[in-house]
């Protein structure tokens, strides 16, 4: 008892320092970012958030894919604009993107409220408020309904996770960078230690937001550092086995890639249905902290910011995500 307790500590101590760094670089990360439309009325908000798009691109006739992304803590809307580079990706391949934003009143480190059973069950809280926001930017914009997708990094990763399980008919795929599975947890550190939970128990937590659905639930992309000291990697296998079990699929992958696209640190798991459609795809990084894969660059597959969350390894793991969403109009190789 007393050396979890002393881990789970350490992990608080390092995860309020990295939330004071983000927050301090915020304004830096913000000043470049390309501009957004803040929209104040999008419909019911009961989780209190901020919405923001990027539509520059869109066409009045054409449908065309949303892209909904979560920030993490300490971060906003802009700042992870930037970090991940999905603005310069959606301009290049005609695709519109959401950003819930968090307020300081919510939640002080600035994360979304994945851990609160009032934000994170279907038609309440912050979950409720994405969800309008979704339904808002549907409303107004010609958007494609069977190209829907969410993706988010750590807090915004878990969050991510919770539109998913509460609303599975919604997206065709959901990309988690460094997150956990849905009810893991009913507080923001202890899900970091990667304590174990039953498969049975993380299925049926899922299964109780939408007992009566019977279609298929969005593949999952997984990316997680195995030496992340704020999520631990054992959160991937926690997300497996929950989308294995709601899935009805065993946690064998049918695929090991290992030196991913040449690059030695990444190994690339598929996990597949008895029809073999891919349920999971899980990219799991050695040397690889709570930070995302950036590869720096002008080139239509690279972008994104390098700093403290974000690292280059020569794999762009936004513009790889936009792929396996089928995004890309041109993808280079």
């Amino acid at each position: 008892m007393q050396s979890y307790m002393v881990r789970y500590n350490s992990i608080k101590k390092s995860f309020l320092k990295l939330i004071i760094l983000i927050i301090c670089l915020n304004t830096a990360y913000s000043q470049h970012a390309k501009k957004m439309t803040k929209i104040e009325n999008f419909g019911k908000n009961p989780g209190n958030l901020r919405m923001f798009i990027y539509a520059d691109n869109h066409s009045d006739t054409n449908k065309i894919p949303l892209v909904v992304v979560l920030h993490g803590c300490g971060e906003n809307a802009k700042s992870v604009s930037e970090l991940t580079g999905w603005n310069k990706l959606s301009d290049l391949n005609s695709f519109i993107v959401l950003y819930p934003q968090q307020k300081f009143i919510n939640n002080p480190n600035l994360c979304f409220n994945w851990f609160l059973k009032r934000d994170i069950e279907k038609v309440q809280g912050e979950c409720e408020s994405i969800f309008q926001m979704i339904s808002f930017v549907r409303k107004h914009f010609p958007i494609d309904s069977n190209k829907i997708f969410i993706t988010g990094l750590s807090a915004g990763a878990a969050m991510s996770v919770v539109l998913a399980a509460t609303h599975p008919e919604l997206f065709k795929g959901a990309a988690i960078f460094a997150g956990c599975a849905y009810k893991i947890s009913n507080n923001e550190v202890s899900a970091m230690l990667g304590k174990y939970v039953s498969k049975e128990r993380l299925t049926k937590d899922v299964i109780e937001q939408n007992p009566d659905y019977k279609g298929l639930y969005p593949p999952l992309l997984i990316y997680q550092g195995l030496n992340d000291p704020i999520v631990n990697f054992e959160n991937a296998n926690h997300l497996i086995n929950q989308w294995s079990g709601i899935n009805n699929t065993d946690t064998i992958p049918e695929k090991i890639e290992t030196t991913f696209m040449g690059i030695e640190d990444i190994t690339r798991y598929e996990y597949q249905d008895s029809l073999a459609r891919t349920t999971v795809i899980y990219y799991e990084v050695k040397k690889l902290g709570h930070r995302l894969l950036i590869k720096s660059g002008k080139e239509d597959n690279e972008g994104g910011q390098i700093g403290i969350l974000g690292v280059d390894k020569g794999y762009h793991s936004t513009f790889e995500t936009a792929k396996e969403f089928g995004l890309i109009k041109k993808s280079k190789t």
